[in-house]
């Protein structure tokens, strides 16, 4: 049977306190607590049924790097069975209290965290007035990456609130454009 993950995103703030072990250890208590998340959850043991991809280690894999490729950025990784489907607002809906989503989003409140509910997409391409897409990357190293990350976590945050197709695709370009502007100063 096999299956995919699910992650959610996260990064430091000035007022977080914990180290990101601490943060880790705290976030498997509450997912393995949760008996309807674990269900269709794949086990490999405590310490690595839930994982963390942050920002600065060097043993992953270069795609996984580009998720956590701003400083104090960091995933906590779930591996699921396929049979996720079945239950599917239980991992992606913050709709529902006790998703796994909505359960990262708590979770980043109580702890001084920004909660990416969208991830964080460091590149994307996107069509100019003339009808040819440009391609678009957020630096790691961009002297305006705290108000890039402030717009980025804005916008996922309103996304939530949106429940509209119409309306994420407006905030999405709102948030796009500012984001171009900051990357391109």
């Amino acid at each position: 049977m096999s299956g995919e993950g699910k992650s959610v995103s996260f990064k430091r703030t000035k007022r977080t306190t914990k180290s990101n072990q601490e943060l880790l250890e705290e976030f498997k208590d509450l997912v393995y607590s949760n008996k309807k998340i674990m269900s269709h959850m794949k086990w490999y043991g405590y310490a690595h049924s839930v994982y963390m991809e942050e920002h600065g280690d060097e043993e992953l894999e270069t795609w996984q790097k580009e998720y956590v490729a701003i400083k104090d950025t960091f995933n906590f990784c779930i591996s699921v069975y396929d049979s996720w489907h079945q239950d599917a607002d239980l991992y992606e809906s913050h709709e529902r209290e006790d998703s796994f989503v909505s359960l990262a989003r708590k979770f980043a409140n109580d702890n001084a965290l920004m909660y990416f509910p969208c991830g964080f997409t460091p590149e994307w391409y996107s069509k100019n007035e003339e009808g040819k897409y440009e391609h678009f990357k957020v630096e790691p190293d961009d002297k305006n990456i705290d108000k890039i990350c402030n717009l980025w976590h804005r916008y996922g945050i309103m996304v939530l609130q949106a429940f509209d197709e119409e309306i994420e695709s407006q905030l999405w370009g709102e948030a796009r454009d500012k984001i171009k502007q900051l990357i391109t100063i």
